[in-house]
């Protein structure tokens, strides 16, 4: 509803002017003051649309109103009226941007008439605004889209006038199981602002992603991102009946420099494939140094899963119990470091036989270096040495590249379809974590955005090339929900399908 300040030292003229407002039928707020002053003050505390003031008043005349009204809020509609006598001086106000000008004793058609225009002209100004708001949040979002995949400002919006912070305060990444997002509410987004209550930047990054960006982390809540983020977490829990994971980012990031941001959040989300029944992750969870997050695992169930991280090539895995090892037993005193030192010792020599042969004397030496070490750290150090080699070489393993080519090859292959980690680690015979980690460690890119890029580029082919609607478009490659694709593929391309067809006609 629009409102409207009737600013009039006289009760009968105020009174008089709504009385007509009501007569006449207009939906308007309606707000009154008796000076100049008065009227600025209303102004100063709250937004008005339309200012119905008389020229002469005490304290502070019209004129005077409407310049500083003005100034305050620019987008004002100013009627101003008077007595035949002040005409001439009201002609002024002309150049100060009032709206409309009436005469005393105001006749009702000429204050009917002025008074649809004004709100006529109010109500268009108003939808353009929304409409203007709601296509640089389109930009604004495709511009953010890309920046956290590494692709930069595109050359065409460089110029837009986007207001993109200096820096990003803090970052949060969700995630959910498998495709949550396109089976969720599509009023999610509003639902998780919501709860943020302040300034932030959302993101969708795939069907199970989704991505916060806080200019200002402080005052976009009243407590820890931490503690936001456990927020976040319940209020989801409670609506929607699923958990949700959390990666949590708190050091300033610049815009260019999100798509590194995101890759160390994916890394710490990575965290959740060993403690299932935590949902918060931060820089405290890395290599475990929190008590709370060890899990009561005896020395052999350890080491037995070494070995299959090493049967499985899962690296990333074996990098985490290795590390884990390390700090139950940076926290215990009551074991012999003879114990300890066997144990590391046998673990080593597990490790080095799934690496390129070593020559008796090296291997020799790394056990005997473990066994003359005189803190567990340099133990722990020469471990990390034994498994950055074998990643090394991982990293250049014909089998390697010829996993990660079969994946791809099954996903073009098999885009419309649904596709899961699971899925496709079955295909290359690897874990589902190790496929996952290798995979992005190799391409840059995680396995959920990598299916979404292919499918946003066979969705575009098909709109430029055949005549299909786009809700076919939608089911063959892979989407569900019609509205959801659609939201997808403007974030990744900056037009919705059906003006992406419009502007490239077959």
């Amino acid at each position: 509803m629009l409102t409207i300040l009737i600013a009039d030292d006289q009760r009968e003229e105020r009174e008089g002017i709504e009385f007509l407002i009501h007569e006449l039928g207009f939906s308007l707020q309606i707000e009154t003051a008796e000076n100049g002053r008065k009227a600025l003050e209303v102004l100063e505390r709250q937004s008005i649309d339309i200012l119905f003031t008389d020229v002469r008043m005490p304290i502070m005349d019209g004129l005077q109103l409407t310049m500083k009204a003005l100034a305050l809020q620019p987008e004002l509609k100013v009627i101003l009226f008077s007595g035949f006598a002040e005409f001439e001086y009201a002609k002024r106000a002309i150049s100060l941007g009032v709206s409309d000008y009436l005469l005393k004793p105001i006749n009702v058609e000429a204050f009917q008439t002025i008074m649809q225009k004004v709100m006529l002209q109010l109500t268009e100004q108003k939808q353009e605004t929304i409409a203007s708001r709601i296509i640089q949040g389109y930009v604004r979002k495709h511009v953010l889209f890309q920046l956290v995949n590494g692709l930069g400002i595109p050359t065409s919006m460089k110029d837009a006038s986007l207001e993109l912070p200096d820096h990003y305060q803090g970052m949060i990444l969700l995630e959910f199981e498998k495709n949550f997002f396109e089976n969720a509410e599509p009023e999610f987004e509003d639902f998780i602002l919501s709860i943020v209550k302040g300034p932030v930047d959302y993101l969708n990054l795939n069907g199970c992603q989704s991505l916060l960006l806080f200019p200002n982390l402080q005052t976009s809540a009243s407590c820890s991102s931490r503690e936001l983020g456990m927020i976040i977490h319940d209020k989801i829990l409670e609506k929607y009946r699923v958990n949700g994971y959390l990666a949590v980012h708190e050091e300033p990031t610049k815009p260019q420099e999100l798509n590194a941001a995101v890759v160390q959040l994916d890394q710490l989300m990575e965290y959740r494939f060993f403690t299932p029944d935590h949902y918060l992750f931060d820089k405290t969870t890395v290599g475990y140094g929190s008590d709370e997050l060890l899990p009561d695992l005896s020395d052999n169930d350890l080491i037995q899963q070494i070995k299959l991280n090493l049967k499985e090539r899962d690296l990333f895995s074996l990098r985490a119990n290795s590390d884990l090892l390390y700090q139950k037993y940076s926290k215990q005193v009551q074991f012999s470091q003879l114990y300890v030192k066997h144990m590391f010792a046998t673990l080593y020599q597990e490790i080095s036989s799934h690496a390129a042969p070593l020559s008796e004397s090296e291997w020799r030496r790394g056990i005997e270096t473990i066994y003359l070490s005189e803190e567990l750290k340099e133990i722990h150090e020469i471990m990390i040495t034994g498994i950055a080699r074998l990643e090394q070489e991982h990293s250049n393993s014909e089998f390697l590249s010829r996993d990660i080519a079969a994946v791809k090859q099954y996903i073009e292959d098999h885009y419309g379809e649904d596709l899961s980690l699971e899925l496709l680690a079955a295909k290359v015979h690897l874990s589902p974590h190790y496929l996952s980690s290798i995979f992005k460690k190799n391409t840059g890119c995680g396995l959920n955005k990598y299916i979404k890029n292919v499918r946003m580029n066979k969705a575009r082919d098909m709109l430029e090339q055949t005549h299909l609607k786009v809700s076919d478009i939608c089911y063959q490659v892979g989407f569900q929900n019609v509205s959801y694709f659609c939201q997808n593929y403007r974030d990744f391309f900056g037009q919705t399908p059906e003006k992406f067809r419009q502007f490239h006609p077959k």
